[in-house]
């Protein structure tokens, strides 16, 4: 557990739980914390479970495209899941959907 974050390797499904608050601190956090996870196992998918999260910046937003664009380097894919209406709502605003998709729970682990 890390700054109310952590993680969950299923597979090659890493699950990020997100803290309650993403800001710039936590997503720093968040990075380092995917970066080692991900170097320790072989992942092709990335979930960012948001079930906690109830407050999210740009700097939360940033974090996500930045790992977007790390997993689409090696193929892999990254989803959400348990998105609350108002940080659904700031992910549509930012067109997060138009790259990351919600998570279709295709491993048991998943809600839509």
């Amino acid at each position: 557990m890390e700054n109310g974050t952590n993680y969950k390797v299923r597979g090659t499904v890493l699950y990020a739980f997100m803290p309650r608050e993403v800001d710039h601190h936590s997503s720093m956090l968040m990075k380092d914390g995917i970066t080692k996870a991900r170097v320790s196992t072989p992942v092709t998918s990335l979930v960012f479970d948001f079930s906690k999260t109830d407050f999210m910046d740009s700097a939360g937003i940033g974090m996500l495209l930045g790992r977007y664009k790390e997993m689409a380097a090696i193929g892999g894919e990254v989803f959400v899941r348990n998105t609350s209406p108002r940080v659904k709502r700031i992910l549509e605003m930012s067109g997060i959907y138009r790259i990351i998709r919600d998570w279709d729970g295709k491993d048991g682990e998943g809600s839509r």
